[in-house]
């Protein structure tokens, strides 16, 4: 399997746990960095803290990456919030 196969197998994994909060995109590969883009739907007034910020997101893509794309060193994230 190629190197770029197992980064897209790691972000399929990646998008159906996020998918009920926004939308993950794997957008390029070099240099061993994964280049994500997060469109995350804002989080209501009263839960402002359900969000994933782009910090816990790299956190979370650093485990699912390690367990399926050791290869892959590090993350250059685009986040984008958007109102749903």
């Amino acid at each position: 399997m190629a190197r770029d196969a197992l980064a897209k197998f790691a972000i399929d994994r990646a998008r159906g746990i996020v998918a009920a909060d926004g939308e993950l995109e794997l957008k390029d590969v070099r240099d061993n960095v994964a280049y994500v883009r997060y469109r995350a739907q804002k989080p209501a007034a009263d839960c402002a803290q359900c969000a994933v910020g782009p910090e816990d997101l790299k956190m979370f893509l650093q485990d699912i990456f390690q367990a399926s794309a050791p290869h892959i060193r590090d993350f250059d994230i685009e986040f984008e919030e958007y109102s749903g």
